[in-house]
This record gives structure tokens, C-alpha cells and sequence, in this order.
């Protein structure tokens, strides 16, 4: 994990300047369409305080752009600018190199095996066996 940690902070230091791991996982919740805010809120778990608060860097760096809800003028939809999926899309291939490697090294199967539980613990996946 310390190696992917390195590798995204790497890619901050050639191509995208002062963002951090918080900033790349907000911009990861973003579809293609946007967001509400108060969806971003959920998907997130920040309160609406820390979720403006790490916007902000990414609003005036160009990575997203806030604005009316053209469905509801009173909701604020966040959208990736054209800055931003070249962040999403160089984190993916960062990534992908990553997961690559670590396949190789522990073998397709295991890697495969490891890859599931983690994304189970990410999203908060079930428990399954004996609780």
C-alpha cells in the first residue's frame, strides 16, 4: 500500500501539484455527469464543512467546477472539468501499473483473491462465514 501511496504522490509531483490521496479519492466519486454536493456528501462520509473545505483546492486548481443543478437551481452539482478526468485517467493507469506488478509477484489467482477483499473493505462489503 506504502508503494501506491508513493506512486500517487509521485504523479502530484510531475503532473499535478499539491493534490494528496484525499483529493484523488473526492475527484474518484465523480461521475462523468456530476454530482450533488449532498450526494458527494454521502458517498464520501465527510460533513458538508469537510467536503467544501477539500473542494476548494480542487475548484480553484481547475480539477472541478461548482455550480447550480440545472435539474434544481437550489442543489450544487460538482463536475470534473477536462482537468480532472486527465487526473482520474492517469490515477487509473498509475494504478493498473501498480496492480500489474503486484500480480506478477504474487501470481494472477492470489492477486485476484486479494484484489476482491479489498475492494469488500472499501465499499464496506458483507461479512461472510461465522460472525
Amino acid at each position: 500500500m506504502l508503494r501506491l501511496r508513493d506512486e500517487l504522490y509521485a504523479l502530484s509531483d510531475a503532473r499535478f501539484p499539491g493534490l494528496r490521496a484525499r483529493h484523488y479519492r473526492l475527484l474518484s466519486f465523480l461521475p462523468p455527469e456530476g454530482e450533488r454536493l449532498s450526494r458527494l456528501t454521502e458517498d464520501s462520509g465527510l460533513t458538508k464543512q469537510a467536503l467544501a473545505q477539500a473542494l476548494a483546492p480542487l475548484e480553484v486548481g481547475g480539477y472541478v467546477e461548482v455550480g447550480p443543478d440545472p435539474s434544481d437551481r437550489r442543489a450544487r452539482l460538482v463536475r470534473l472539468s477536462p482537468r480532472g478526468r486527465e487526473v482520474n485517467e492517469a490515477v487509473r493507469a498509475r494504478l493498473a501499473g501498480v496492480e500489474r506488478e503486484w500480480a506478477a509477484r504474487v501470481g494472477d489467482d492470489r492477486w485476484a483473491c486479494a484484489r476482491t477483499v479489498l475492494t469488500d473493505l472499501a465499499v464496506g462489503g458483507t461479512r461472510t462465514g461465522a460472525d
